[in-house]
């Protein structure tokens, strides 16, 4: 709490946050409201259209709006975006409300979601030049998470208020006037630098490369299409939401918004599910049991549409898509050669546009063809079918599958791992490098400049700092995170006793981990503060305290 309480001193970074938390907001209500426009202008065709016209640019163009906030200061970019977004917005409501043309709309759909692409990555960039330390860092980003859960839960709800008091144009315009607060608390915050250079690899070249690699690759061409699955279930299930709210359950304009803040809650209860995936050998079996349980629950809707049967089943539906997110990521990051993970999870958030759009026509066409309960089974149906052909195919991968089982229980026994969440723990285990080290060499030594962390994996190692002994270290211990959190020199030598092995950790994966999650931030200081208390400005102007983790007492 105290480093999530020095975090909301900084002014700018609260307001950051805030202006984050608004951009969810504008995110989610604008698009359930402009479902609920088009449907209430052309049925579940018209809603088809409008996800489509809105997401097809993004398609295409996403992968590239990342690369071009890198190349320049990402403050000037999000303030740019939000005034395209707040004008693109402001048009909308202004055209909804004097009952211009439903093309009017139709055009400016699209501005408002490349808007709100061009937002996120800018938001994301700006948060290292506002930050004072590396806690602050840690807090920003859990703080962001919170707060995109949070929105997700409260502005659906919010927008389905507005669409019941005064239709689409009151709860757009609204959105529009969130999206100029949002400008208002960012406007002169530090723009922050450029992470790329105009001169570097051209864009295009980018996206060709990262295409190639799935395209080369199996496993992450399966696990890419299943991702397009998934999100085309996804997009049938926010047309079918408006559908089943207007037009089946009878809760108005406002219960698409209503529908989706259930779902989101869902969401926020999968913790408890996705926690049992930690360093489990085998992954597939949860992946498709979330698909099976999403998809059936929604079947299960169209067999008795009450109001209460939809709120719990779509409630599942949410926490089956949270497990299927989980899974499907780390099945990924397990899959993926590790050199090209970024690429391959730019075009992943592409296809998943692609399958949005497709589950957006499927669900047209199946309402068409056979009414809403058709729409409702039919993902089921081929859910079931999918999971029969691509069983074997999954398992192959999940079984080829590099999982560092060692590392990650080495990890586990380490104070400063032992909390973070499984693809970030398996994320920093495949970054481990086993050394073997010979009895009575010097591994770290006093004074000199540290670069990496030890993690224990076998041996006994000796701690010493001014040629006295202060500790003994063993399995499940680790040493070198004071020259790492404070960047001072080593401050003890640790010599081995015994053969060892020994596994390094790089700086640049062990600073990541501790701005990413806030318990091993908070290990990490504690452990690092113990170790330095009353050694601080020794006789050379630095830290003299040992720097190894002590073991627990007892």
């Amino acid at each position: 709490m105290g480093v999530f309480a020095s975090a909301l001193r900084n002014r700018p970074l609260r307001r950051l946050e805030l202006s984050y938390g608004l951009c969810i907001g504008v995110e989610w209500s604008a698009w359930i409201s402009l479902l609920v426009y088009a449907y209430d202008h052309g049925g579940t065709a018209a809603a088809s259209l409008i996800a489509v016209v809105q997401l097809a640019p993004c398609v295409v163009l996403g992968p590239l709006i990342g690369a071009f906030v890198d190349r320049h200061r990402p403050g000037r970019v999000l303030v740019g975006g939000l005034a395209v977004l707040g004008v693109a917005l402001a048009g909308v409501a202004a055209a909804i409300a004097v009952g211009a043309p439903r093309d009017v709309v139709f055009i400016l759909a699209p501005v408002v979601n490349l808007g709100i692409t061009v937002v996120r990555p800018a938001q994301a960039a700006m948060v290292p030049s506002i930050v004072r330390t590396a806690e602050e860092l840690t807090a920003s980003n859990i703080m962001a998470g919170w707060v995109e859960q949070a929105s997700r839960l409260v502005f659906p709800a919010v927008a389905g208020l507005l669409l019941a008091i005064r239709g689409p144009a009151l709860s757009i315009g609204v959105t529009a006037a969130m999206t100029v607060g949002a400008g208002a608390l960012v406007v002169g915050l530090p723009e922050g630098a450029a992470s790329a250079e105009p001169g570097e690899e051209s864009l295009r070249e980018k996206l060709g490369a990262n295409l190639s690699v799935v395209r080369r690759r199996g496993p992450t061409r399966l696990l890419c299409s299943l991702s397009l699955f998934y999100q085309a279930f996804v997009g049938t299930l926010d047309l079918l939401g408006v559908v089943l709210a207007v037009s089946v359950l009878h809760l108005g304009q406002g219960g698409a918004g209503y529908l989706t803040a259930v779902m989101a809650a869902g969401g926020l209860a999968a913790g408890a599910v996705t926690a049992m995936v930690v360093g489990r050998p085998r992954l597939v079996g949860f992946l498709i049991g979330g698909i099976v349980s999403a998809t059936v629950a929604l079947a299960l809707v169209a067999a008795h549409p009450t109001v209460a049967v939809a709120f719990v089943l779509l409630a599942l539906v949410g926490l089956s898509g949270s497990v299927i997110d989980v899974t499907g990521s780390t099945l990924l990051q397990r899959a993926a050669p590790s050199d090209a993970l970024a690429g391959i999870f730019s075009v992943r958030e592409s296809l998943m546009d692609l399958g949005l759009m497709l589950g957006f026509v499927v669900a047209q066409v199946s309402v068409t063809a056979g009414g809403y309960r058709t729409a409702l089974v039919s993902p089921a149906v081929l859910a079931v079918v999918g999971v029969l052909v691509l069983w074997r195919p999954l398992r192959a991968v999940d079984a080829a599958a590099d999982v560092p089982q060692v590392e990650i229980r080495l990890l586990r026994s380490i104070r400063i791992f032992a909390g973070l969440p499984a693809p970030a723990l398996e994320g920093v285990a495949r970054r481990l490098v086993p050394v073997t080290v010979k009895a009575n060499t010097v591994v770290v030594r006093e004074g000199e400049s540290g670069d990496r962390y030890y993690a224990i994996g076998d041996g006994t190692l000796t701690v010493h700092r001014g040629g006295v002994l202060v500790a003994t270290l063993g399995r499940g211990e680790g040493f070198g995170e004071v020259a790492l959190v404070h960047g001072v020199a080593r401050l003890a030598s640790v010599m081995a006793e015994t053969d060892c092995l020994l596994y390094e950790l790089d700086k640049e994966p062990f600073v990541l981990v501790l701005t990413g999650h806030p318990l091993a931030a908070r290990e990490a200081e504690a452990i690092t503060t113990r170790h330095m208390g009353g050694h601080r400005d020794g006789p050379s102007g630095r830290d003299v305290g040992a720097e190894a983790e002590t073991p627990p007492e007892g």
